[in-house]
């Protein structure tokens, strides 16, 4: 299981974007890099290898990746017809953790990938312990009993802090949600620059 350690507000900071997988802190209050010169200072220029890696970044800190991880998916993109871009960022919002936390059971992704590690969610009725997996449309991802019954995945799920994407049909009395269309490149719920985070992998 991908665990990001340490304060997740001072890797947002860095980034300069809020993941909401990540983490439900903003940078509201501290706008700011971290470091305790970099307020009130001009930003130092970045190359345009930092630039790549910004934006790759973001994206492996959202959904929870390791950089092998990372790469696997965006080689399997490649490999696949059409937009590579396209392609890694439907690979990423396909993966089962990520569509626990879009269902709205989870705050954040890990949370969501802690949730299936436990064994609380089945997938089509079989219990699953692999965050990782690629979910398909027509899978009904369901909550185990006593998952559902913990009040704050009812208050989570009644109130999602994401809106549910409209192709996750939800049941909130079973706790379930049928995958009728997987998420698309269009609702990844941040700015990414996706021709730099190929142009990253490409060198």
């Amino acid at each position: 299981m991908s665990r990001t350690t340490g304060p997740r507000l001072r890797i947002i900071r860095r980034l300069g974007q809020e993941l909401p997988g990540l983490t439900t802190k903003t940078m509201t209050r501290r706008p700011n890099p971290p470091g305790q010169s970099a307020a009130g200072k001009r930003a130092p220029k970045v190359s345009e290898y930092g630039l790549r890696l910004k934006e790759k970044q973001k994206l492996r800190f959202h959904y929870g990746l390791t950089e092998r991880a990372m790469r696997r998916l965006y080689e399997l993109a490649s490999r696949q017809k059409g937009d590579t871009g396209r392609n890694l960022l439907t690979l990423l919002e396909s993966r089962f953790d990520n569509l626990v936390w879009r269902s709205g059971f989870t705050r954040t992704i890990p949370e969501a990938r802690q949730l299936i590690a436990h064994g609380h969610v089945d997938i089509d009725g079989r219990r699953a312990k692999t965050a990782s997996q690629l979910i398909s449309i027509g899978t009904v991802i369901t909550l185990r009993d006593r998952a559902r019954n913990r009040e704050s995945i009812k208050v989570t799920a009644n109130a999602p802090l994401l809106e549910r994407p409209a192709g996750l049909k939800a049941d909130l009395d079973k706790m379930s949600v049928t995958v009728e269309a997987l998420p698309g490149p269009e609702q990844v719920p941040f700015p990414v620059d996706m021709q730099k985070v190929i142009e990253y992998f490409a060198k």
